[in-house]
């Protein structure tokens, strides 16, 4: 009897040691793209709010590609170089918010999310060229900035949220806002 309680135990501590050492699913900050973390807990999916950031990252990608289209299709040396400014911030932006969906196991759907609206606007500007480009991309960033600066600053105050989402947020504010000014002094420029 004696010696199969011994054996119990021994059973015992080494499943509870593999268990332990097969516990991949703790949430870690410098979990790789494609690790999965706990979900019910607090910090992880369940109470992150996943369209905010999928929105944000859909978003993003749009400012990206027309940042892209506005390198190519600026007539202004000023719009061209906007456009490489947005596709620059919005890039680290955007991989930054990646990491933070990647710790909470929120799949980021970036550009998979591109809805109508979004390819609509991509495809008008697409065939739009010279100052008639210009103006088009900038009444569209301006849109584009001033929503997202409702979004960020919503998020930024919301006391219930992920610190590093609100993080996130707080610190994209100040560039998102540098970015809707440039494009309203241009888009004023223009206007002259």
């Amino acid at each position: 009897m004696k010696r199969f309680a011994q054996l119990a135990c021994a059973l015992v501590a080494a499943v509870s040691i593999a268990a332990c050492a097969g516990d991949n699913n703790t949430p870690r900050d410098d979990a790789a793209p494609g690790a999965t973390g706990t979900t019910g807990t607090a910090g992880t999916s369940t109470d992150v709010d996943r369209d905010w950031i999928n929105d944000r990252l859909a978003d993003g990608d749009l400012d990206v590609r027309l940042g892209r289209l506005a390198q190519e299709r600026g007539a202004s040396a000023d719009v061209r170089a906007l456009g490489a400014m947005m596709v620059e911030k919005h890039t680290m932006a955007g991989t930054e918010l990646k990491r933070i969906a990647n710790r909470h196991n929120v799949p980021a759907a970036g550009a998979a999310r591109d809805n109508d609206d979004a390819g609509a606007q991509v495809e008008r500007l697409s065939k739009l060229s010279g100052a008639e480009f210009d103006r088009a991309y900038l009444d569209l960033m301006v849109e584009e900035h001033e929503d997202a600066i409702d979004a960020l600053e919503d998020k930024a105050r919301d006391n219930d949220e992920h610190a590093d989402v609100k993080d996130w947020a707080a610190k994209a504010l100040p560039d998102v806002r540098q970015h809707l000014q440039r494009a309203k002094d241009l888009r004023e420029r223009l206007d002259r």
